[in-house]
């Protein structure tokens, strides 16, 4: 798949652009602060709905406006052509039917009716400067990457998020309501216990696939973090929830010789249903566990929105114990990662953004990361053209890149 035109509308510093674009490298330069990564964030927000520098919408409105759209015109594998739109408006907005904030995405001129019905039609791999995040800040980051790229994969994964989210709120808005209740009764609890059971069997599904894809990531960011570093560092990931759940499931693995089809074709449908039992059991009598600490606080203090996967680099958590050069290596190790996961599991290659990391990256790790990419069209940000030569030559289709300039919004096609 690769973009033929980018349409942005109040997104950014950009009132209105309609771009096209060639189907190999398409190189971005300019001064910093005109729009280069305005415009790669405007692509990746058509594609993905989320940005990957904020998770507010309302900062991606052009200032004085009330609503912002991202479009895509797309050519499939198959040469079928695809368009894709995601808008979101603000409650002042012409848009809004009920005085609230909304989103309107749109597959070929009709209404996607599900996010899940939207995510996954076209796939970015994004690198950026703001990876190093994944390394080296909160657990948030990482669910963000484990998320996006299990919702890349399996688009419903995105609705067993939005399902636990909702569900999550609804027992937090109960915890909040008997806070000043001096004796919790039968009524509350039985209330508690039908939360704890829904947010349980979510939780297992959801477990099962970020056990699972933490693994593969695990394994395959180890092998790009040994080439790039000569083999001189052990880079390793490990899967971290509710405690006990994952020496359970692996428990299961083991003993039942199920752990090659858990990674690979999957598992048959009993033994899904059976360890998904065994880990929404353990979960729901974690989460009753705690109940009276919850109540007291008034907070849901375990559960899978606390989930974290744990990069280690020799056995040292790279949160604590790491350089910056070492937490660069390892977060391009892990988009590598993500690139070829999605590549396993989805027909189509990615789409790849480059936003402003080869001044990043030493001249070993800006190789590894062009080596990587075959086949996809391409999108890099730079402030000197001139800067990146030895990269662009070698990359596939670079014969025919195109270069535009970036200047306060405006981007100009070098003829």
């Amino acid at each position: 798949m690769f973009i033929r035109s980018i349409h942005l509308e109040n997104f950014r510093n950009y009132g209105r652009l309609d771009l096209d674009v060639g189907p190999s490298v398409n190189i971005f330069y300019g001064n910093n602060a005109q729009g280069k990564t305005n415009l790669v964030e405007g692509i990746y927000v058509a594609s993905s709905i989320a940005s990957h520098r904020t998770s507010k919408d309302q900062d991606l409105i052009r200032f004085g406006e009330n609503e912002y759209k991202t479009s895509l015109d797309l050519t499939d594998d198959d040469g079928s052509n695809v368009q894709l739109s995601s808008c979101f408006y603000t409650e002042k907005s012409a848009l809004s039917k009920n005085g609230r904030t909304g989103r309107m995405l749109i597959v070929d001129n009709a209404p996607a009716d599900k996010i899940s019905d939207y995510i996954g039609i076209c796939n970015i791999v994004i690198f950026a400067p703001e990876d190093l995040n994944i390394v080296k800040n909160a657990p948030a980051y990482r669910r963000k990457f484990l998320n996006t790229l299990i919702s890349k994969i399996s688009p419903s994964y995105f609705n067993l998020l939005s399902n636990y989210s909702r569900l999550l709120a609804q027992k937090n808005a109960l915890l909040k309501s008997i806070k000043n209740v001096e004796n919790v009764s039968d009524a509350y609890n039985d209330q508690l216990d039908f939360w704890d059971f829904s947010l349980a069997e979510l939780s297992a599904e959801i477990i099962l696939k970020r056990f699972r894809f933490s693994k593969l990531i695990s394994d395959i960011a180890s092998r790009h973090h040994g080439s790039i570093s000569g083999g001189k560092e052990n880079l390793s990931i490990e899967y971290n929830t509710i405690f006990g759940v994952v020496g359970a499931l692996e428990t299961f693995l083991t003993k039942n010789s199920k752990y090659d089809d858990y990674m690979g074709k999957g598992l048959s449908e009993g033994d899904y249903g059976r360890i998904k039992g065994i880990i929404s059991d353990l979960v729901l009598a974690k989460l009753k566990s705690v109940r009276n600490y919850d109540i007291d606080k008034h907070i849901s203090s375990i559960g899978i929105h606390r989930d974290d996967i744990i990069i280690k680099l020799d056995d040292l958590e790279m949160k604590k114990f790491s350089s910056q050069g070492q937490q660069r290596t390892a977060a391009l190790a892990l988009k590598l990662s993500e690139l070829e996961i999605i590549k396993m599991f989805v027909s189509s290659t990615p789409i790849l953004i480059l936003d402003d990391v080869f001044s990043e990256l030493d001249k070993t790790r800006r190789m590894s990361l062009v080596s990587a990419m075959k086949d996809a069209q391409i999108f890099i940000t730079c402030t000197d053209k001139n800067m990146i030569g030895e990269e662009i030559d070698i990359m596939e289709g670079a014969d025919k890149a195109e270069f535009y300039r970036v200047d306060g919004g405006n981007i100009t096609k070098e003829a």
